[in-house]
Protein backbone atom coordinates (compact mmCIF):
# COMPACT_ATOMS: atom_id res chain seq x y z
CA UNK A 1 0.00 0.00 0.00
CA UNK A 2 1.30 3.45 -0.91
CA UNK A 3 2.37 6.04 1.62
CA UNK A 4 -0.40 8.62 2.05
CA UNK A 5 0.18 12.38 2.43
CA UNK A 6 -0.36 13.66 5.95
CA UNK A 7 -3.39 15.70 4.83
CA UNK A 8 -5.07 12.60 3.37
CA UNK A 9 -4.18 10.60 6.48
CA UNK A 10 -5.81 13.27 8.63
CA UNK A 11 -9.03 13.19 6.59
CA UNK A 12 -9.16 9.39 6.70
CA UNK A 13 -8.41 9.31 10.43
CA UNK A 14 -11.12 11.89 11.20
CA UNK A 15 -13.77 9.93 9.29
CA UNK A 16 -12.58 6.59 10.65
CA UNK A 17 -12.74 7.87 14.23
CA UNK A 18 -16.36 8.83 13.54
CA UNK A 19 -17.03 5.17 12.56
CA UNK A 20 -17.21 5.75 8.80
CA UNK A 21 -15.46 3.89 5.98
CA UNK A 22 -13.10 5.75 3.62
CA UNK A 23 -11.73 4.57 0.29
CA UNK A 24 -9.31 6.32 -2.07
CA UNK A 25 -9.70 5.58 -5.76
CA UNK A 26 -8.95 6.66 -9.30
CA UNK A 27 -5.88 8.39 -10.61
CA UNK A 28 -4.25 8.69 -7.18
CA UNK A 29 -4.11 4.89 -6.96
CA UNK A 30 -2.64 4.64 -10.46
CA UNK A 31 0.02 7.28 -9.82
CA UNK A 32 0.89 5.80 -6.44
CA UNK A 33 1.36 2.32 -7.91
CA UNK A 34 3.71 3.86 -10.50
CA UNK A 35 5.88 5.31 -7.75
CA UNK A 36 4.68 8.91 -7.93
CA UNK A 37 3.27 11.21 -5.25
CA UNK A 38 -0.29 11.99 -6.42
CA UNK A 39 -1.57 15.54 -6.17
CA UNK A 40 -5.27 14.83 -6.78
CA UNK A 41 -7.11 12.48 -4.41
CA UNK A 42 -10.63 11.05 -4.71
CA UNK A 43 -11.83 9.90 -1.28
CA UNK A 44 -15.12 8.02 -0.98
CA UNK A 45 -17.02 7.58 2.28
CA UNK A 46 -20.35 6.37 3.57
CA UNK A 47 -20.50 9.50 5.76
CA UNK A 48 -23.42 11.81 4.84
CA UNK A 49 -22.22 15.04 3.25
CA UNK A 50 -23.70 17.31 5.90
CA UNK A 51 -21.58 15.54 8.51
CA UNK A 52 -18.51 15.67 6.25
CA UNK A 53 -18.89 19.44 6.02
CA UNK A 54 -19.34 19.68 9.77
CA UNK A 55 -16.05 17.81 10.29
CA UNK A 56 -14.22 19.86 7.65
CA UNK A 57 -15.67 23.40 7.71
CA UNK A 58 -12.67 24.68 5.77
CA UNK A 59 -13.68 22.55 2.78
CA UNK A 60 -15.35 23.89 -0.39
CA UNK A 61 -18.78 22.37 -1.15
CA UNK A 62 -19.03 21.02 -4.71
CA UNK A 63 -22.59 19.99 -5.43
CA UNK A 64 -24.54 17.88 -2.96
CA UNK A 65 -22.11 14.96 -2.59
CA UNK A 66 -18.59 16.41 -2.60
CA UNK A 67 -16.42 18.60 -0.39
CA UNK A 68 -13.02 19.73 -1.73
CA UNK A 69 -10.03 20.13 0.56
CA UNK A 70 -7.35 22.23 -1.12
CA UNK A 71 -3.91 22.15 0.46
CA UNK A 72 -1.96 23.57 -2.48
CA UNK A 73 0.11 26.71 -2.83
CA UNK A 74 1.62 28.32 -5.92
CA UNK A 75 5.42 28.21 -5.90
CA UNK A 76 7.56 30.37 -8.20
CA UNK A 77 11.13 29.40 -9.09
CA UNK A 78 13.96 31.67 -10.20
CA UNK A 79 15.45 28.82 -12.25
CA UNK A 80 14.10 29.00 -15.83
CA UNK A 81 14.47 25.23 -16.11
CA UNK A 82 12.02 24.63 -13.24
CA UNK A 83 8.41 25.50 -13.97
CA UNK A 84 6.32 27.53 -11.52
CA UNK A 85 3.55 25.30 -10.24
CA UNK A 86 1.02 24.45 -7.56
CA UNK A 87 2.48 22.17 -4.92
CA UNK A 88 0.56 20.17 -2.34
CA UNK A 89 -2.57 18.06 -2.65
CA UNK A 90 -6.27 18.45 -3.40
CA UNK A 91 -8.69 15.92 -1.90
CA UNK A 92 -12.33 15.53 -2.92
CA UNK A 93 -14.37 13.83 -0.19
CA UNK A 94 -17.35 12.20 -1.92
CA UNK A 95 -20.35 10.58 -0.24
CA UNK A 96 -20.96 7.17 -1.80
CA UNK A 97 -24.15 6.48 -3.67
CA UNK A 98 -24.48 2.71 -3.62
CA UNK A 99 -21.49 0.38 -3.26
CA UNK A 100 -17.85 1.17 -3.98
CA UNK A 101 -18.05 -1.17 -6.98
CA UNK A 102 -21.00 0.84 -8.33
CA UNK A 103 -19.03 4.06 -7.87
CA UNK A 104 -16.03 2.72 -9.79
CA UNK A 105 -18.23 1.64 -12.68
CA UNK A 106 -20.05 4.97 -12.78
CA UNK A 107 -17.07 7.35 -12.51
CA UNK A 108 -14.01 5.75 -14.10
CA UNK A 109 -13.62 4.84 -17.76
CA UNK A 110 -10.26 3.04 -17.66
CA UNK A 111 -9.37 -0.09 -15.74
CA UNK A 112 -6.20 1.43 -14.24
CA UNK A 113 -8.38 4.02 -12.48
CA UNK A 114 -11.27 1.77 -11.48
CA UNK A 115 -9.51 0.61 -8.33
CA UNK A 116 -10.35 1.54 -4.72
CA UNK A 117 -8.07 1.00 -1.75
CA UNK A 118 -8.96 1.02 1.94
CA UNK A 119 -6.65 1.45 4.95
CA UNK A 120 -7.93 -1.76 6.59
CA UNK A 121 -9.65 -3.78 3.84
CA UNK A 122 -8.70 -5.53 0.61
CA UNK A 123 -8.66 -3.39 -2.56
CA UNK A 124 -11.70 -3.32 -4.83
CA UNK A 125 -10.42 -4.09 -8.32
CA UNK A 126 -13.28 -5.48 -10.43
CA UNK A 127 -11.52 -5.06 -13.82
CA UNK A 128 -7.99 -6.26 -12.97
CA UNK A 129 -6.79 -2.70 -13.25
CA UNK A 130 -3.80 -3.35 -10.99
CA UNK A 131 -2.43 -5.83 -13.53
CA UNK A 132 -2.91 -3.26 -16.29
CA UNK A 133 -1.01 -0.64 -14.29
CA UNK A 134 1.97 -2.95 -13.96
CA UNK A 135 1.76 -3.83 -17.67
CA UNK A 136 1.40 -0.10 -18.57
CA UNK A 137 -1.69 -0.97 -20.55
CA UNK A 138 -4.76 1.25 -20.92
CA UNK A 139 -8.01 -0.70 -21.26
CA UNK A 140 -11.57 0.65 -21.19
CA UNK A 141 -14.34 -0.01 -18.72
CA UNK A 142 -17.51 -0.60 -20.72
CA UNK A 143 -18.33 0.67 -24.22
CA UNK A 144 -15.67 3.24 -25.20
CA UNK A 145 -17.57 4.60 -28.17
CA UNK A 146 -20.58 5.35 -26.02
CA UNK A 147 -18.36 7.06 -23.44
CA UNK A 148 -16.56 9.16 -26.08
CA UNK A 149 -19.83 10.19 -27.66
CA UNK A 150 -21.12 11.34 -24.28
CA UNK A 151 -17.84 12.90 -23.13
CA UNK A 152 -15.23 13.26 -25.94
CA UNK A 153 -12.58 14.69 -23.60
CA UNK A 154 -12.18 11.17 -22.17
CA UNK A 155 -10.11 10.34 -25.26
CA UNK A 156 -7.47 12.85 -24.18
CA UNK A 157 -7.80 11.81 -20.54
CA UNK A 158 -6.85 8.32 -21.67
CA UNK A 159 -3.93 9.53 -23.73
CA UNK A 160 -2.71 11.44 -20.67
CA UNK A 161 -1.49 8.05 -19.43
CA UNK A 162 0.56 7.73 -22.58
CA UNK A 163 2.27 11.10 -22.16
CA UNK A 164 2.85 10.80 -18.41
CA UNK A 165 3.65 7.11 -18.01
CA UNK A 166 4.22 5.64 -21.47
CA UNK A 167 1.12 3.41 -21.46
CA UNK A 168 0.09 1.45 -24.53
CA UNK A 169 -3.54 1.30 -25.66
CA UNK A 170 -5.47 -1.92 -25.98
CA UNK A 171 -6.54 -2.70 -29.54
CA UNK A 172 -10.23 -2.07 -28.90
CA UNK A 173 -9.53 1.25 -27.16
CA UNK A 174 -7.22 2.43 -29.94
CA UNK A 175 -9.85 1.59 -32.56
CA UNK A 176 -12.58 3.31 -30.56
CA UNK A 177 -10.54 6.53 -30.30
CA UNK A 178 -9.68 6.51 -34.01
CA UNK A 179 -13.35 5.96 -34.90
CA UNK A 180 -14.49 8.71 -32.50
CA UNK A 181 -11.76 11.29 -33.24
CA UNK A 182 -14.12 13.81 -34.84
CA UNK A 183 -16.22 13.84 -31.66
CA UNK A 184 -13.34 15.63 -29.92
CA UNK A 185 -13.85 18.69 -32.14
CA UNK A 186 -17.00 19.51 -30.20
CA UNK A 187 -15.35 19.19 -26.78
CA UNK A 188 -14.64 22.21 -24.57
CA UNK A 189 -11.43 23.84 -25.82
CA UNK A 190 -10.24 24.77 -22.34
CA UNK A 191 -10.51 21.13 -21.31
CA UNK A 192 -8.59 20.11 -24.45
CA UNK A 193 -5.83 22.62 -23.65
CA UNK A 194 -5.62 21.37 -20.06
CA UNK A 195 -5.19 17.75 -21.11
CA UNK A 196 -2.75 18.65 -23.90
CA UNK A 197 -0.58 20.77 -21.60
CA UNK A 198 -0.32 17.96 -19.04
CA UNK A 199 0.58 15.25 -21.53
CA UNK A 200 3.05 17.22 -23.67
CA UNK A 201 5.06 17.94 -20.54
CA UNK A 202 5.22 14.28 -19.53
CA UNK A 203 8.17 11.92 -19.69
CA UNK A 204 6.74 10.24 -22.80
CA UNK A 205 5.62 13.30 -24.77
CA UNK A 206 7.09 11.93 -28.00
CA UNK A 207 5.01 8.77 -27.81
CA UNK A 208 1.96 10.87 -26.94
CA UNK A 209 2.43 13.16 -29.97
CA UNK A 210 2.82 10.16 -32.27
CA UNK A 211 -0.47 8.76 -31.01
CA UNK A 212 -2.23 12.11 -31.37
CA UNK A 213 -1.35 12.13 -35.04
CA UNK A 214 -1.84 8.42 -35.66
CA UNK A 215 -5.30 8.36 -34.08
CA UNK A 216 -6.48 11.48 -35.93
CA UNK A 217 -6.72 13.75 -32.88
CA UNK A 218 -4.42 16.57 -34.04
CA UNK A 219 -7.28 18.62 -35.58
CA UNK A 220 -8.75 18.99 -32.08
CA UNK A 221 -5.46 20.52 -30.90
CA UNK A 222 -4.67 22.89 -33.80
CA UNK A 223 -8.08 23.12 -35.49
CA UNK A 224 -9.21 21.70 -38.82
CA UNK A 225 -7.96 24.83 -40.61
CA UNK A 226 -4.61 24.51 -38.90
CA UNK A 227 -4.27 21.10 -40.52
CA UNK A 228 -5.59 22.13 -43.93
CA UNK A 229 -3.73 25.36 -44.62
CA UNK A 230 -0.28 23.82 -44.80
CA UNK A 231 -0.24 21.85 -48.05
CA UNK A 232 3.16 20.43 -47.26
CA UNK A 233 1.78 18.93 -44.10
CA UNK A 234 3.48 19.08 -40.73
CA UNK A 235 7.18 19.90 -40.90
CA UNK A 236 9.72 18.08 -38.72
CA UNK A 237 6.97 16.44 -36.65
CA UNK A 238 8.54 13.01 -36.72
CA UNK A 239 11.90 14.41 -35.59
CA UNK A 240 10.16 16.28 -32.78
CA UNK A 241 8.42 13.13 -31.56
CA UNK A 242 11.74 11.28 -31.51
CA UNK A 243 13.56 13.92 -29.46
CA UNK A 244 11.15 16.10 -27.48
CA UNK A 245 11.65 13.98 -24.36
CA UNK A 246 15.26 15.24 -24.23
CA UNK A 247 14.00 18.81 -23.69
CA UNK A 248 13.43 20.23 -20.18
CA UNK A 249 9.93 19.86 -18.75
CA UNK A 250 8.72 23.41 -19.35
CA UNK A 251 5.20 23.33 -20.80
CA UNK A 252 5.27 26.53 -22.85
CA UNK A 253 8.67 25.66 -24.31
CA UNK A 254 7.47 22.24 -25.42
CA UNK A 255 4.26 23.71 -26.81
CA UNK A 256 6.27 26.19 -28.88
CA UNK A 257 8.35 23.35 -30.33
CA UNK A 258 5.11 21.55 -31.20
CA UNK A 259 3.51 24.55 -32.92
CA UNK A 260 6.65 25.42 -34.89
CA UNK A 261 6.15 22.17 -36.80
CA UNK A 262 3.13 23.85 -38.42
CA UNK A 263 4.65 26.08 -41.06
CA UNK A 264 2.17 28.17 -43.08
CA UNK A 265 -0.66 27.47 -40.65
CA UNK A 266 1.40 28.41 -37.58
CA UNK A 267 -0.71 31.34 -36.33
CA UNK A 268 -3.95 29.49 -37.02
CA UNK A 269 -2.71 26.47 -35.08
CA UNK A 270 -1.48 28.53 -32.11
CA UNK A 271 -4.68 30.55 -31.92
CA UNK A 272 -7.09 27.61 -31.97
CA UNK A 273 -6.96 26.73 -28.26
CA UNK A 274 -7.67 29.40 -25.61
CA UNK A 275 -4.14 29.98 -24.31
CA UNK A 276 -3.78 32.61 -21.62
CA UNK A 277 -3.07 36.02 -23.12
CA UNK A 278 0.62 36.18 -22.18
CA UNK A 279 1.28 32.57 -23.24
CA UNK A 280 -0.39 33.27 -26.57
CA UNK A 281 1.82 36.33 -27.06
CA UNK A 282 4.98 34.28 -26.46
CA UNK A 283 3.82 31.49 -28.77
CA UNK A 284 2.69 33.76 -31.61
CA UNK A 285 6.01 35.63 -31.61
CA UNK A 286 8.20 32.52 -31.45
CA UNK A 287 8.04 31.75 -35.17
CA UNK A 288 9.45 35.14 -36.21
CA UNK A 289 11.75 35.69 -33.23
CA UNK A 290 13.76 32.48 -33.46
CA UNK A 291 15.23 33.18 -36.93
CA UNK A 292 16.12 36.73 -35.85
CA UNK A 293 17.83 35.42 -32.73
CA UNK A 294 19.68 32.80 -34.77
CA UNK A 295 21.45 35.48 -36.82
CA UNK A 296 22.52 37.69 -33.91
CA UNK A 297 26.25 38.12 -34.39
CA UNK A 298 27.44 41.06 -32.29
CA UNK A 299 26.59 43.03 -29.18
CA UNK A 300 24.64 45.72 -31.06
CA UNK A 301 22.36 43.15 -32.68
CA UNK A 302 21.88 41.31 -29.40
CA UNK A 303 20.95 44.47 -27.48
CA UNK A 304 18.48 45.46 -30.18
CA UNK A 305 16.92 42.00 -30.11
CA UNK A 306 16.52 41.98 -26.32
CA UNK A 307 14.97 45.46 -26.39
CA UNK A 308 12.58 44.82 -29.26
CA UNK A 309 11.48 41.33 -28.26
CA UNK A 310 10.00 42.76 -25.07
CA UNK A 311 12.59 42.44 -22.31
CA UNK A 312 14.47 39.82 -20.35
CA UNK A 313 11.59 37.42 -19.74
CA UNK A 314 10.87 37.07 -23.43
CA UNK A 315 14.53 37.00 -24.37
CA UNK A 316 15.17 34.18 -21.92
CA UNK A 317 12.20 32.25 -23.31
CA UNK A 318 13.40 32.54 -26.93
CA UNK A 319 16.98 31.85 -25.91
CA UNK A 320 15.99 28.64 -24.10
CA UNK A 321 13.68 27.70 -26.98
CA UNK A 322 16.48 28.08 -29.52
CA UNK A 323 18.69 25.84 -27.34
CA UNK A 324 15.87 23.28 -27.19
CA UNK A 325 15.73 23.32 -31.01
CA UNK A 326 19.42 22.47 -31.12
CA UNK A 327 18.70 19.41 -28.98
CA UNK A 328 15.65 18.29 -30.96
CA UNK A 329 16.98 18.82 -34.47
CA UNK A 330 20.70 18.26 -33.81
CA UNK A 331 21.63 21.72 -35.07
CA UNK A 332 25.10 23.18 -34.61
CA UNK A 333 25.40 25.07 -31.32
CA UNK A 334 28.21 27.37 -32.46
CA UNK A 335 25.93 30.38 -32.85
CA UNK A 336 24.52 29.80 -29.37
CA UNK A 337 28.01 29.58 -27.87
CA UNK A 338 28.86 32.87 -29.61
CA UNK A 339 25.63 34.52 -28.45
CA UNK A 340 26.24 33.48 -24.86
CA UNK A 341 29.72 35.02 -25.02
CA UNK A 342 28.29 38.28 -26.41
CA UNK A 343 25.63 38.40 -23.69
CA UNK A 344 28.25 37.84 -21.00
CA UNK A 345 30.27 40.77 -22.36
CA UNK A 346 27.21 43.05 -22.51
CA UNK A 347 26.28 42.24 -18.92
CA UNK A 348 29.82 42.54 -17.56
CA UNK A 349 30.23 45.96 -19.20
CA UNK A 350 26.73 46.99 -18.09
CA UNK A 351 25.95 48.24 -21.58
CA UNK A 352 22.59 50.07 -21.81
CA UNK A 353 19.76 48.04 -23.33
CA UNK A 354 16.44 49.53 -22.22
CA UNK A 355 15.03 53.05 -22.05
CA UNK A 356 15.26 52.76 -18.26
CA UNK A 357 19.05 52.37 -18.60
CA UNK A 358 19.41 55.81 -20.22
CA UNK A 359 20.58 58.98 -18.50
CA UNK A 360 17.43 60.82 -19.54
CA UNK A 361 13.75 60.04 -19.28
CA UNK A 362 10.53 61.43 -20.78
CA UNK A 363 10.40 64.21 -18.15
CA UNK A 364 13.87 65.38 -19.19
CA UNK A 365 12.68 65.64 -22.79
CA UNK A 366 9.76 67.82 -21.71
CA UNK A 367 11.97 69.97 -19.47
CA UNK A 368 14.38 70.50 -22.38
CA UNK A 369 11.50 72.08 -24.33
CA UNK A 370 11.56 69.50 -27.11
CA UNK A 371 7.85 68.78 -26.68
CA UNK A 372 5.19 69.48 -24.08
CA UNK A 373 3.17 66.38 -25.01
CA UNK A 374 3.83 63.55 -22.47
CA UNK A 375 2.89 60.84 -24.97
CA UNK A 376 5.24 62.26 -27.59
CA UNK A 377 8.00 62.61 -25.00
CA UNK A 378 7.57 58.96 -24.03
CA UNK A 379 7.65 57.96 -27.71
CA UNK A 380 10.91 59.88 -28.26
CA UNK A 381 12.42 58.41 -25.09
CA UNK A 382 11.79 54.90 -26.37
CA UNK A 383 13.56 55.75 -29.65
CA UNK A 384 16.80 56.63 -27.85
CA UNK A 385 17.99 53.11 -26.93
CA UNK A 386 18.74 52.51 -30.61
CA UNK A 387 21.51 55.12 -30.59
CA UNK A 388 23.12 53.75 -27.44
CA UNK A 389 22.91 50.21 -28.80
CA UNK A 390 25.15 51.39 -31.65
CA UNK A 391 27.52 53.18 -29.28
CA UNK A 392 27.25 53.03 -25.47
CA UNK A 393 29.16 56.36 -25.34
CA UNK A 394 25.97 58.00 -26.59
CA UNK A 395 24.41 57.39 -23.17
CA UNK A 396 25.10 60.99 -22.24
CA UNK A 397 22.41 63.47 -21.24
CA UNK A 398 23.35 66.20 -23.73
CA UNK A 399 23.84 63.77 -26.62
CA UNK A 400 20.56 62.00 -25.95
CA UNK A 401 18.58 65.24 -25.80
CA UNK A 402 20.11 66.30 -29.12
CA UNK A 403 19.02 63.00 -30.65
CA UNK A 404 15.53 63.39 -29.17
CA UNK A 405 15.29 66.88 -30.70
CA UNK A 406 16.45 65.56 -34.09
CA UNK A 407 13.96 62.68 -34.04
CA UNK A 408 11.16 65.06 -33.07
CA UNK A 409 11.91 67.41 -35.96
CA UNK A 410 12.65 64.82 -38.64
CA UNK A 411 10.56 61.73 -39.33
CA UNK A 412 13.37 60.53 -41.60
CA UNK A 413 15.92 60.66 -38.76
CA UNK A 414 13.50 58.96 -36.40
CA UNK A 415 12.67 56.17 -38.85
CA UNK A 416 16.29 55.41 -39.70
CA UNK A 417 17.77 56.06 -36.27
CA UNK A 418 19.28 52.57 -36.06
CA UNK A 419 20.80 52.60 -39.55
CA UNK A 420 24.54 53.07 -39.72
CA UNK A 421 25.22 54.94 -42.97
CA UNK A 422 28.40 54.25 -44.93
CA UNK A 423 30.72 57.21 -45.42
Amino acid sequence: MMKLPKEVNKIIQTLTNAQYDVWYAGQCVTAGELGESPQDWDLYTNCPQDKVRGMFPEGEPLGSRTTRMDYTEYVEYDDLNIEDRYEGIVADVVTLRGSMEDQLKEVYHFTCEAIAEHPNKSPVDPYDGMKDIHKHLLRPVGDSREVFHRDPIQMLRGLRYVGLYGFDLSKDLSEAIADSAEELLRADKEAILYEFSLAINGNYAGKYLKMLRGLGLLPAIVGPEGMMHDRRGINDYETLTENIDKVKHITLRRMALFYICFDRSYKTAVSYLPHEELDLEYLLDAKKMLPKLHFVGNDTQLKKFIYRCGGWDKYNFYDKLSKAQVIVYDYSNQRIIGRDAILKKVLEERQPIFAEDLRVDADDIIEAGITDDPERADELWHMLPDVVHEDPANNDRDKLLKYAKRFHRSKFSATFRDVKWLR
